[in-house]
């Protein structure tokens, strides 16, 4: 599973030109799941890793002396969470110039996944979340803040 998270000052989905979900200050935070996740990896102990690593992230600043750090979580701001499934965080491109998705998760158990796992990052916060549309083809927008874009992958946070 890799997640790339953004601190935002504003993000939204929309899709065939109908807003689907909007946020202001938070995360927006692109989600796939890799082959080698496969569905069982739902019930991994990575996969709800994954949901509190993202959740608890301190990378908003502090007030006073920590105004200027990576001092508060999500939580902690009472800032909201947009999910965005994004399988092309899997892409290969070590031959030719164009890449290769053969990595990412099969969409059949990839999509029941992608909405287990905003329901885990609902259940793991206290803030608003809200998410993009599996499979949909996406505008997305957002006002990145700062900019502070962290990566996270779950092979290399958590052993199975």
């Amino acid at each position: 599973m890799r997640i790339i998270a953004q601190r935002v000052k504003e993000a939204s989905v929309s899709v065939d030109g109908r807003l689907v979900a909007a946020i202001n200050t938070g995360i927006m935070a692109l989600v796939a799941f890799g082959q080698e996740d496969g569905p069982e990896f739902r019930s991994s102990p990575a996969f709800t890793g994954m949901a509190r690593k993202l959740v608890g992230l301190r990378i908003f600043p502090g007030t006073g002396e920590n105004a200027h750090k990576f001092h508060l979580s999500l939580d902690e701001i009472g800032g909201q969470i947009l999910l965005v499934p994004q399988f092309t965080l899997y892409a290969d491109c070590h031959k030719g110039r164009r890449p290769s998705f053969t990595d990412a998760g099969d969409p059949a158990w990839a999509k029941d996944m992608f909405t287990d796992f905003v329901q885990m990052v609902d259940e793991t916060c206290a803030v608003s979340v809200s998410s993009g549309i599996f499979g949909a083809d996406m505008d997305v927008r957002l006002c990145n803040w700062g900019p502070v874009t962290i990566s996270l992958d779950s092979a290399n946070l958590f052993s199975r």
